[in-house]
């Protein structure tokens, strides 16, 4: 199914994000499962990540939104109140954006500077680190009931002339983890990955 078919054609919008988040959680749990730090932090190349850097990636992509989340949701709360699910619409920048990152794109995208992970080979934690900063973008999320997540717009953390719906940073988001959960599951699926 299309990525954002998904969501634009979900009944519940944030329900679909709440859903989605919480696989891409599974997943994650799934692939570090019974894997020792050595192997999370093994990379194929120089250039390539590591399983560990995929999950660090993740977590500081997201982490980028916390400052931008609470004052556009206040905003949102005050300006465009609403009592029913508000059906998806990608914004113009939001759509583009998104097929940027989708998981069945081909086509790389280098991360911005700001998401890169740290290049060390000794990153510890990095499924905690990563389900912690899940745990706040779902807050972020649930707080956004009752907003039109449509009207909202918000700034890119990698630059202030791009912008995009509260909406938009909420997909984006999740459809940017399961691509980088599928590239650290073609790490694990390696023949040279360490046993």
């Amino acid at each position: 199914m299309d990525r954002i078919k998904l969501f634009t054609e979900s009944s519940n919008f944030l329900h679909t994000v709440v859903s989605e988040a919480e696989r891409n959680n599974d997943a994650a749990r799934e692939l570090v499962k019974g894997l020792s730090e050595e192997q999370l932090n093994w990379k194929p190349e120089a250039k390539r990540w590591s399983i560990a850097q995929c999950l660090e990636h993740l977590a500081v992509t997201s982490r980028g939104f916390n400052g931008y989340f609470p004052q556009t949701i206040g905003r949102a709360r005050n300006r465009w109140p609403t009592t029913a699910s508000v059906a998806y619409r990608p914004s113009l920048v939001g759509g583009l954006l998104i097929r940027q990152v989708v998981p069945e794109t081909t086509r790389k995208v280098p991360a911005p500077k700001v998401f890169r992970p740290s290049d060390s080979s000794a990153i510890t934690d990095a499924l905690e680190i990563f389900l912690k900063q899940q745990d706040e973008f779902l807050s972020f999320v649930r707080q956004s009931e009752g907003v039109d997540y449509n009207r909202a717009r918000l700034r890119s953390p990698v630059t202030p002339l791009m912008r995009y719906s509260l909406a938009d940073a909420f997909v984006v988001t999740i459809v940017h983890e399961s691509r980088h959960l599928a590239q650290a599951a073609r790490v694990r699926a390696m023949p040279s990955f360490p046993n």
